[in-house]
C-alpha cells in the first residue's frame, strides 16, 4: 500500500503546474442578489465532485458575523437532502450565472447557522477568499472568531489506528473538548492521484504515512498551481508549512441533530496523496500550492514480540514547521510520535495480556547535535490496559517519548530542529519480577564499596532463590555498625497515556514563561536523563516517615525486576588514610 501511494504521489508531482487550468470567473459581492438560483459543488462519495442546488437568501453584513460579510444560502438536491451539510463541506464552491449566463464563483460554504437539517448555511464571498495570498507575509491574529455563526471546521482526522486505539483516542479527545475522528487510511487498493479543482475533497495534512493526521474540507477555488479552500481558518495563524493532500470521502454521516460527541453531519473521509504545500492559514481561507512538498520529520517505530517473533513497524512523516517559527506554538510531532509508539507496541502481541516485560529505546535526532539524544527504559507490569493503548508497556513507552518531546517543546534558549525520531520496543509475555525477602552482607566493609552479598528472592508465582551478587554500599555510611535499607523497584502501573497527549493541546504551546533547558547540551542531557534506574537502591535508615529518598544504585538485574524491601547490618571500617 505504501509503495503504491509513494509511486502515485511521485507521478503527481511530475505534472507541470501549467497543466492546471486558470482560475474561473468570479462575481463581486455587490452583484449577488437575494433569490439567485445557483449551483454548489462538493464530494459526497469517493472522489467524484457532485452538484447541488443553491438559493441565495440574503447577504449578511459583518455585524452578524464579526469577520466580514457572508452570503446566507439554502442548499437542496440529492447530494445534500438526506444529510445536510457539516464539517468537510467547508470550501464547497458556489457558482451563479451572470447576466450573460456565464457561471461565476460567488464564494464557498463556510459556516453553519444551527438550523435543523444543516441545509441553510453561510458562504464566504470569493473576494474574501482570494484576498489571501499563497505566501503569508506574517502571522495573523487567530483570536478573531465569528460572533453568531459556527465555522464548519474540519475535525482532526487520524488514520491508520487499530479500531480499539482509534475509539480510545476519540474518547480521550472528547474529554478534553477536542473533536477527533479515527478513520481508515483509505479505500482498499488506494485511489488515483486527484488534480485539485473547485469542489474537490482535499486535506491539510500534519502527517502522512502509516499514521496520518489531517483536516479535511473542500477546494473553493484554483488558479494554475494555487489552491484556496475551507472558506474559513484552520488555526488562523498565517504562514504555515503543512501538507496539501487530495482526499477520499467514504460517505457523509447523517447526523442532522448533532447526536453524541460529534458536531452533527460530517464527511467520513481520509487524506490520500501528498500533492503540495499549504502555506497560508488565513481567517477566510487556507491557501497553498500544488507541486513541491514541505519539510517533514520522519518517525519510525519498531515493536517486536519476543515470544512469537512478530514485528510491527509504524512509519509516519510529520510536517516540520520550524522554518515558519512554529506558528501554532509547537509541533504536532509531540502528539503523533507517541501515538505511533502506542499503535506499534499495542498491536504487536495480537492481544492485550496484563503480565508483560518490555524494553524501549528512544533516539531523537537534532540538526544542532552530531549524535541523537538516546535513552532506554525497561517495563514490567501486571495490570490490564484500561485506556485502549493495547497494553501497559505500549502506554508507558509512549508516555516516556511524550516527556522527551515535551522537553524539546519547552526549549527556548536556542533554535533546535528535530531531524528524526526512532523507537525500538521489545515485549515478552510474563511478569519477570521477584521480591526481595532478605539480604546477607559480609561482616565488615567500607562505605561506597561493592561487597559480595546474598539475596533471598521469591519469584512471582514461582520458586524461591538465593543469589550471590555484588552490592554497592551507600557512600555516606559512617564508621561503626550500621544498618542498610535495600529497596527494589515495583511494577509499572497503568498511566494516563492517551489522555496525557491532550494535556499539551495537541502539542501546541504550553510552557508559558519558563525558559526550559538553558542550552542545547543541557537539553540533550535532560532527554538522556529520562532513562530510569529500576534496580535495587541502598540507603541509611531514616527516622523521618516522609523521607522517600530511594538511596544510591546498588544492584540491577538486566533480566529481572526485583521489588520489595529488606534491611541488613554491617560494620563500616574507616577509609584508609583517615584517622
Amino acid at each position: 500500500m505504501r509503495t503504491l501511494l509513494a509511486a502515485a504521489t511521485a507521478a503527481a508531482l511530475l505534472i507541470p503546474a501549467t497543466a492546471a487550468r486558470a482560475g474561473d470567473p468570479v462575481m463581486p459581492l455587490g452583484e449577488v442578489r437575494s433569490g439567485m438560483q445557483c449551483t454548489g459543488y462538493s464530494v459526497v462519495r469517493g472522489t467524484d465532485v457532485a452538484s447541488f442546488a443553491v438559493e441565495v437568501i440574503d447577504v449578511v453584513d459583518d455585524r452578524a458575523s464579526g469577520s466580514g460579510p457572508r452570503i446566507l444560502v439554502k442548499t437542496s438536491g440529492p447530494a445534500v437532502d438526506e444529510t445536510g451539510m457539516g464539517p468537510g463541506f467547508s470550501g464547497s464552491p458556489i457558482y451563479c450565472a451572470d447576466a450573460q449566463g456565464v457561471p461565476r464563483s460567488i464564494g464557498a460554504v463556510s459556516e453553519s447557522v444551527g438550523e435543523y437539517g444543516g441545509k441553510v448555511v453561510l458562504a464566504t464571498p470569493i473576494e474574501a477568499i482570494l484576498g489571501n495570498p499563497v505566501d503569508a507575509p506574517h502571522a495573523k491574529d487567530a483570536r478573531s472568531t465569528l460572533a453568531r455563526a459556527r465555522p464548519l471546521a474540519a475535525p482532526l482526522t487520524v488514520t491508520g489506528l487499530n479500531t480499539r486505539l482509534g475509539a480510545a483516542l476519540q474518547r480521550a479527545a472528547a474529554r478534553r473538548g477536542r473533536l477527533v475522528l479515527a478513520a481508515p487510511a483509505g479505500p482498499l487498493g488506494s485511489f488515483p492521484v486527484q488534480q485539485l479543482r473547485a469542489g474537490s475533497a482535499f486535506a491539510v495534512g500534519y502527517a502522512s504515512g502509516d499514521i496520518g493526521a489531517s483536516a479535511i474540507g473542500t477546494v473553493a477555488y484554483t488558479d494554475a498551481d494555487r489552491v484556496w479552500g475551507f472558506g474559513h481558518r484552520l488555526d488562523g495563524v498565517g504562514a504555515r508549512s503543512l501538507l496539501l493532500q487530495d482526499a477520499y470521502v467514504f460517505r457523509v454521516i447523517n447526523n442532522p441533530i448533532a447526536l453524541g460527541e460529534f458536531a452533527g453531519t460530517y464527511k467520513y473521509a481520509a487524506a490520500g496523496h501528498d500533492v503540495g504545500t499549504l502555506t497560508n492559514d488565513a481567517l477566510a481561507a487556507v491557501v497553498g500550492r500544488v507541486g513541491g512538498l514541505p519539510e517533514t520529520i520522519p518517525v519510525r517505530v519498531s515493536a517486536i514480540d519476543l515470544d512469537a517473533g512478530a514485528k510491527r513497524t509504524v512509519a509516519t512523516d510529520v510536517a516540520d514547521e520550524s522554518g515558519v517559527d512554529q506558528p501554532s506554538g509547537g509541533s504536532m510531532l509531540t502528539f503523533l510520535a507517541p501515538l505511533a509508539v502506542t499503535q506499534a507496541a499495542g498491536t504487536v502481541l495480537g492481544g492485550s495480556p496484563a503480565r508483560l516485560t518490555g524494553r524501549a529505546c528512544f533516539a531523537i535526532g537534532f540538526r544542532e547535535a552530531r549524535r541523537p539524544a538516546r535513552f532506554c527504559n525497561r517495563y514490567v507490569t501486571d495490570a490490564p490496559d484500561p485506556l485502549g493503548a493495547g497494553n501497559v508497556v505500549a502506554g508507558a513507552a509512549s508516555t516516556d517519548l511524550l516527556e522527551a518531546l515535551a522537553l524539546v517543546e519547552s526549549f527556548k534558549a536556542a533554535e533546535v530542529h528535530v531531524t528524526g525520531v526512532d523507537v525500538d520496543v521489545q515485549i515478552a509475555r510474563g511478569q519477570r519480577q521477584a521480591f526481595l525477602l532478605g539480604v546477607r552482607l559480609p561482616r565488615r566493609a567500607r562505605a561506597g564499596e561493592k561487597v559480595a552479598a546474598t539475596l533471598r528472592l521469591r519469584h512471582v508465582r514461582g520458586r524461591a532463590e538465593r543469589r550471590r551478587v555484588k552490592l554497592r554500599l551507600p557512600s555516606d555510611l559512617r564508621p561503626g555498625k550500621r544498618r542498610v535499607v535495600f529497596t527494589g523497584a515495583d511494577v509499572d502501573a497503568a498511566g494516563g497515556d492517551l489522555f496525557e497527549l491532550f494535556e499539551i493541546d495537541f502539542g501546541f504551546g504550553g510552557s508559558g514563561g519558563k525558559l526550559g533547558p538553558p542550552s542545547v547540551r543541557s537539553l540533550l542531557e535532560q532527554i538522556r536523563g529520562l532513562a530510569r534506574y529500576d534496580g535495587i537502591s541502598a540507603r541509611r535508615p531514616s527516622s523521618d516517615p516522609e523521607d522517600f529518598d530511594p538511596g544510591e544504585p546498588s544492584y540491577r538485574d538486566p533480566r529481572l525486576r526485583i521489588s520489595g524491601r529488606a534491611k541488613a547490618s554491617i560494620k563500616i571500617e574507616k577509609r584508609r588514610g583517615r584517622r
